[in-house]
């Protein structure tokens, strides 16, 4: 019998039982593709990560796997796990190998106490998402306020402007057939804050408290279209499913986002397999 060790941290929050789980596997070295597939199903959080020894200069491997598949990058994922390497470890920056390259993610203390963590994302591929605008309006029950594009850094998004992301009411079916792992709505920035939602029909996953990977390619997006200007915003995520999220994305012109925030540590556990 092998005991694997797990840790359930909230990310892109201060408090407990806000902001969007994580389960991390800090001794995930040795375990097979079809048990980690299994114990993302097992945790059925939007995704499960699994920490290994580095192979390519890193502090080390990350393995993301959402409930259906594992996923080469994903923000929350990342973040979290970092937040829980730096609990155990005075460490000052991580570098995670994931199936994007080396992910660095700055770690950030106040004294001895941690406080913050912000990781420099793949700079987001965007274009004409290529869609029917009032067909895709229907498919998220929200009239759409502009453009959507497609986004890619590692994970496909569609970045929908809508007028008051509470209002959508998603046909998941619909969403399916734009073959994305995101459908990321958000709304027009009130001074340095925006309001977004993400509906991920395609993972299992219907509605995501807080998706770092979108968050990220829409500040380039913002930043590129002149929505903001250089600097950092806030995307507040997850209200409607009473899990507030608050991920900080600083942009600067010819530099891909960071992102970052804060995170709380809720459980540990362990399986016995």
């Amino acid at each position: 019998m092998r005991t694997l060790r797990y840790v359930i941290v909230d990310v892109f929050t201060s408090n407990a039982l806000e902001g969007n789980p994580l389960a991390v596997f800090t001794g995930g070295e040795g375990v097979d593709d079809a048990t980690m597939q299994a114990l993302a199903r097992e945790t059925n959080l939007s995704e499960t990560t699994f920490i290994q020894r580095a192979t390519e200069g890193g502090t080390a491997r990350l393995r993301i796997f959402t409930p259906a598949a594992e996923i080469p990058f994903a923000g929350h994922p990342v973040l979290g796990s970092a937040w829980v390497i730096a609990r155990s470890t005075p460490i000052a920056d991580v570098g995670f190998e994931t199936g994007m390259g080396l992910i660095p993610v700055a770690i950030e203390r106040d004294g001895g106490t941690l406080v913050g963590a912000r990781m420099r994302q793949p700079d987001p591929l965007i274009g004409p998402a290529d869609v029917d605008a009032d067909e895709l309006g229907r498919a998220i029950g929200v009239p759409l306020v502009g453009e959507p594009v497609r986004a890619a850094n590692g994970i496909a998004h569609l970045l929908c402007p809508v007028a008051d992301v509470a209002a959508a009411r998603p046909d998941y079916q619909a969403l399916e057939r734009y073959g994305v792992e995101t459908v990321y709505l958000w709304a027009p920035p009130v001074g340095d804050e925006l309001r977004t939602r993400m509906f991920s029909p395609l993972d299992g996953v219907f509605e995501d408290p807080a998706t770092g990977s979108a968050a990220g390619a829409l500040g380039i997006h913002l930043l590129r279209t002149g929505a903001i200007g250089p600097g950092r915003i806030t995307m507040v995520q997850g209200v409607e499913m009473r899990r507030p999220s608050y991920i900080e994305v600083d942009v600067a012109e010819d530099a891909p986002p960071v992102v970052g925030g804060q995170c709380a540590v809720v459980a540990r556990g362990e399986f016995q397999l």
